[in-house]
Order: C-alpha cells, then structure tokens, then sequence
C-alpha cells in the first residue's frame, strides 16, 4: 500500500469534503442589538441640544431623569415592532429660558439607531 504525501492527502480531502460540511468563508455579522443607556442618552442630547432643553451637553443630561428601555408593547400609540429608549425629560421651571413652567415629557428614539420615533415635549419636528 502507497502512502500520500500529506499535502496531496489534505488536497484531496478538501476536493472530496462532504456538502454540508461548514463554509469555508464567514456568515454575515447579525443585525447590531439595542445600545447601552449610555449611547441611548447621548443621542437624546443630540436631539435636545438647544433651548429650552440646554446649550451644553451637560445641561441637557441634567434633564433626561429616567431612561427606559422598552422591548414590547406599544409606544406614541403604535405598536412596537423593535426596540426603543424611552427616556424622561424634566426641565424646571428655573431652568427654561422663557421662564414660564415646567417643561415634562417623553422622548423616545430607536434602540439601534438612535433616531427620533417621537416625543412629547415641545420645539421637536
């Protein structure tokens, strides 16, 4: 009986691998998950940033006083079909530059991406 030489042997058994055996190359990335609170908050700055909600990142930080992530259910009367941050805004009456009241609301924006679903508080488009 002949023996091959490894490289031949490795050759053909790479020729002669089963159909199903695993692809040589690698699968697609899966679909990116919903992002840190973290993230979460600093896109809400870049979405309030501005009067009444504060000129500064910090100040704007200083009135996002909850953050929730929300999976199922339904939110700005629809229902979910992916993940979203909620997060709560409170800029007090002292704070607002008109000085006129209380500014309390939503801001709910996509876990993934960041963008804007909707909010109930004034001066957003």
């Amino acid at each position: 009986m002949r023996v091959l030489p490894a490289a031949l042997a490795l050759t053909i058994a790479a020729l002669v691998a089963p159909a199903f055996a695993a692809p040589a190359f690698a699968a697609p990335a899966l679909a990116a998950g919903p992002m840190s609170e973290s993230q979460a908050r600093t896109a809400a700055v870049a979405i309030l940033k501005g009067d009444p909600y504060g000129t500064s990142d910090a100040a704007v930080q200083q009135n996002i006083v909850a953050a929730q992530l929300i999976t199922a259910g339904s939110v700005c009367g629809a229902r979910l079909t992916r993940p979203v941050w909620r997060l709560e805004v409170f800029v007090p009456k002292a704070r607002n530059p008109s000085g006129d009241a209380d500014i309390a609301g939503p801001l709910v924006i996509d876990a993934r991406t960041g963008k804007l679903v909707c909010a109930g508080l004034p001066f957003l488009d």
